[in-house]
């Protein structure tokens, strides 16, 4: 028996097998390698991507996936080659499939997120694993926060991170009005990251409304409930019959958001294109050709002008001008993630916004 190995630690882990079905398991504590950080989670949110699986069930996993991108935590051990990051600190993690190769034409650019290795070390594909105990994590992703910062709003940094890259690439200036299509947790943040960047006029266009009163409350100047109101109507009415200058869709989906986009936008006016659409959509050219309409396309976020747009939303929360509070309405347990996952998946029953989840 001397030459037996010790036992592998253990930590509590979800594992999605495909669908709604959601396991709490006894896995593996990840072993700290060269320049990663074990991360022991505190919160984690439910992204919508996250539901996208859960609303599949064809989406199978004989040994069930690992998962969670959305968290915050403090770190329980460092690797080899860290030694700007020491054990104890809370922390703000960028998720790991944000990991680019380093060499190709868009990593050396900043923009990572075009990788086309994106997420991979060594031939294997990572991830952050939030809705477990603990998350390795590369250390250049990982972030300490202040002592003044509130760990729930840096949970769900990746979201206001999404929103600063919308920004990024359409801007906002201070004489237009913008449009928000969507009051989900992106949508909502778009208001905020909109606001902050001096958007003059924000319209927030959704669907439930305790979020439309949220959007309110964090800086939209109109809210319209889209199953009471013409929406097109109603931005015209707002904009003397012009339309928005800039419209953020971040509805995604199965929805008809791009068409609603392009009939809410000014002549000359941008879209950008944020939510993730599900299937084909239909645009009419000549509509978008007379109003002569850029639309952009935001994917996920990297870098802007050398800086870390996860770090510009982290700056943003530390110096107050983003609020993640209003935006956060429940939170579970790890042993009861699939009761946080129904409820994140049924909004119009459950009435939340982002779901935390605190392993």
């Amino acid at each position: 028996h001397l030459d037996a190995k010790p036992e592998a630690i253990r930590m509590k882990a979800a594992k999605f097998y495909g669908g709604t079905d959601i396991r709490v398991e006894d896995v593996p504590e990840p072993e700290v390698g060269q320049d990663e950080v074990l991360v022991k989670v505190t919160k984690a949110g439910i992204c919508g991507s996250d539901l996208h699986g859960y609303r599949n069930p064809d989406r199978k996993s004989d040994t069930g996936r690992m998962s969670g991108h959305e968290l915050a935590g403090e770190i329980a051990a460092v690797g080899p080659g860290v030694d700007h990051l020491k054990v104890g600190q809370i922390v703000g993690v960028e998720p790991r499939h944000l990991v680019g190769c380093g060499r190709c034409r868009w990593c050396r650019k900043g923009d990572y997120q075009l990788c086309p290795d994106l997420g991979v070390i060594k031939g294997q594909r990572v991830g952050s694993t939030g809705f477990a105990e603990y998350s390795l994590e590369s250390s250049d992703k990982v972030y300490p926060l202040p002592d003044d910062v509130d760990i729930e709003g840096a949970a769900i940094l990746d979201v206001y991170a999404v929103s600063v890259h919308a920004v990024n690439r359409v801007p906002v200036e201070p004489h237009q009005v913008v449009a928000v299509l969507g009051t989900g947790p992106i949508g909502l943040s778009q208001v905020q990251v909109a606001r902050a960047s001096g958007a003059g006029t924000i319209i927030a266009v959704g669907r439930r409304q305790n979020s439309l009163d949220v959007a309110l409350e964090i800086g939209a100047d109109f809210a319209v409930n889209a199953l009471e109101d013409n929406v097109v109507d109603v931005v015209k009415e707002i904009t003397n019959g012009e339309g928005a200058d800039v419209v953020y869709e971040s509805v995604g989906g199965k929805s008809t958001a791009f068409t609603d986009a392009i009939d809410i936008a000014a002549s000359g006016s941008r879209i950008c294109i944020i939510g993730s659409f599900t299937q084909p959509q239909t645009i009419e050219p000549r509509v978008c050709m007379r109003k002569e309409v850029d639309i952009m396309w935001s994917w996920s976020y990297g870098m802007w002008d050398g800086i870390s747009e996860y770090k510009i939303s982290l700056d943003m929360l530390v110096d107050g001008r983003i609020d993640a509070r209003p935006l956060i309405t429940h939170h579970f347990p790890l042993a009861d993630i699939g009761s946080a996952f129904a409820a994140a998946d049924d909004k119009e029953t459950s009435g939340a916004i982002k779901v935390l989840v605190e392993p």
